[in-house]
């Protein structure tokens, strides 16, 4: 907490800590941190400085930061403290764009959506990890690290579970894309789509946003108004899918990983 020279409270910066000892991860959610006064910049600073002590002293070189678009004060400011935009969270209206390509791949039969069955694991397992693969890529650099049985459990959970959705897509009679729906935990009236993969063989063909449709559809039976999807914001392809969909974004996770020879 910051506390002013009158005892007024002036903001507060709170993280929960995650992982392991040596790859710990602190996050700080959007209901964590606030700053009020006139110069909340300035406030930023002083907590942050505060609490990164604490958590590089226990090993937590890896510090996120949820932010509102709308406060881009509060952006400026972890941006000042080194942080870069990792990831995007965006957000539409239910009813789509039209786009007329779609609509023909799918009147044409090119692609064929379904739900996920158990039978379907190994290959959707695949997918997801190509999707990893491709986040190693140039310009995103990230290292294709999963925790595999964790995903296959997921996964398995989300095809049992009728209050989630995973979508596939085929094309040819072979099962070329993904997309996983759940009902948003933060945003009211909303569903968030999660994992979303196209195998690079057919991507450019509309399988993206044929999935795009069912996933809506899906969403709009179940009383869903809004329609919620994240991105990694280096993630040039996913960038260019989501905002040509019609979602704009609503929050921000800025990221800083310190070199842990810091403590060295």
């Amino acid at each position: 907490m910051a506390i002013g020279d009158d005892g007024a409270l002036l903001g507060f910066l709170a993280a929960t800590v995650g992982g392991s000892p040596g790859s710990f991860v602190a996050k700080v959610r959007l209901h964590q941190h606030a700053a009020c006064g006139d110069d909340a910049r300035m406030t930023y600073r002083h907590m942050y400085r505060a609490l990164s002590e604490q958590l590089v002293e226990i090993g937590c070189f890896e510090h996120t930061v949820a932010v509102a678009v709308d406060r881009p004060e509060v952006v400026n400011a972890f941006v000042e403290l080194s942080f870069g935009f990792d990831q995007i969270k965006g957000l539409r209206s239910m009813t789509p764009p039209d786009d007329a390509r779609a609509q023909r791949v799918h009147a044409a039969g090119d692609v064929v959506l379904r739900a996920a069955v158990p039978g379907d694991l190994a290959r959707i397992v695949d997918l997801t990890w190509e999707l990893q693969q491709f986040h190693a890529e140039a310009p995103m650099l990230r290292p294709a690290v999963v925790d595999m049985k964790a995903l296959r459990g997921d996964l398995s959970a989300g095809i049992a579970d009728e209050n989630r959705l995973v979508l596939l897509a085929e094309h040819e009679a072979r099962v070329a894309g993904l997309m996983v729906v759940d009902p948003d935990g933060h945003i009211p009236a909303a569903a968030t789509i999660g994992i979303a993969v196209v195998t690079a063989a057919v991507r450019g063909r509309a399988l993206g946003t044929a999935l795009l449709s069912g996933a809506a559809d899906w969403a709009a039976t179940r009383g869903f108004r809004r329609l919620c999807a994240g991105w990694t914001s280096a993630n040039l392809v996913s960038d260019a899918f989501w905002r040509g969909h019609g979602f704009v974004p609503v929050r921000y996770t800025l990221t800083r990983r310190i070199d842990p020879r810091v403590k060295a």
